[in-house]
């Protein structure tokens, strides 16, 4: 739950954002013509975009491009309320800024990705402390100020260490990657994900990546997923050290109770007796 948000608009749209987000909380994003930066302050979250899951702590931050994601935001400690600030990179506003053209310096032909981490910076925190005094100051806020802000933010990630990665996506800022469907499914295979999740991250409504999912899977998508994840477990199971808990939580389930009936459907033997039979050969 969003306990406070502030912001200051730009051209009539959200540019720059401090929120209270109450913890654990899960929240779908999806940016159509725009990219995001989103600093942690306080608290941290998982982020899964449609082929990265991506950690994010205390003063580390991620830059999005266009796309759907999933952030699930979590305390560091119980009871603690999860800090972010965000910077929304719309399209019109940076081509006003760059004159409807990519700087030379943003330029890259390199790989392309759905978000990229940046970790703890002290260039970025001392940022994040500036915006901190404009919210505290609203007053002296001004559209060319806001300009100001989002030109220094450019100039200040491309001096950290995944400046490179950052070109890259900057370069391809305004051509939404369309995301392989198969690589979707794959990437998120093993996550806590509802179909309505994965639709979302791939880009479809639900009824088209019900379609499109039996098209190339040949299954619906609730049994191929739970067939995937309990062959994974199995082979777990045989092969590494892990507990029973931690296997059912490494594959994408919540409850172990459950996990343990599904197993015993597909193999005749609970987790634990699977694991012992091949512990004694």
């Amino acid at each position: 739950m969003i306990l406070e948000r502030n912001h200051f608009s730009l051209n009539n749209k959200s540019v720059i954002e401090r929120l209270v987000i109450k913890t654990p909380f899960k929240h779908p994003a999806v940016f159509e013509n725009e990219a995001c930066f989103i600093f942690v302050k306080e608290g941290e979250s998982i982020l899964q975009s449609p082929t990265e899951h991506i950690h994010i702590q205390v003063s580390e931050s991620v830059l999005l491009k266009c796309g759907s994601y999933f952030a699930r935001l979590l305390p560091q400690r119980e009871g603690q309320n999860c800090e972010i600030f965000a910077v929304h990179l719309h399209t019109d506003v940076l081509k006003e800024l760059y004159k409807n053209e990519v700087p030379h310096f943003l330029q890259s032909t390199t790989k392309k990705h759905f978000a990229n981490k940046i970790e703890k910076q002290d260039i970025i925190i001392h940022f994040i402390k500036s915006l901190e005094f404009y919210f505290q100051n609203p007053s002296i806020v001004h559209d060319d100020l806001l300009k100001l802000k989002i030109k220094e933010l450019i100039l200040l990630l491309l001096q950290t260490n995944s400046a490179e990665d950052l070109k890259s996506l900057f370069s391809h800022l305004f051509t939404p990657r369309q995301a392989n469907f198969k690589e979707v499914i794959q990437n998120h295979l093993y996550n806590n994900l509802s179909t309505k999740e994965l639709a979302v991250l791939s880009g479809r409504s639900l009824s088209a990546f019900k379609r499109d999912f039996e098209s190339y899977f040949k299954d619906s998508p609730a049994h191929y997923i739970k067939e995937q994840k309990l062959i994974k477990a199995a082979m777990l199971l045989c092969t590494s050290d892990a507990s029973i808990s931690e296997i059912c939580y490494q594959i994408g389930f919540n409850d172990i109770s459950h996990f343990s009936k599904l197993f015993k459907s597909k193999y005749g033997h609970t987790p634990s007796q699977y694991k012992n039979t091949f512990n004694k050969t």
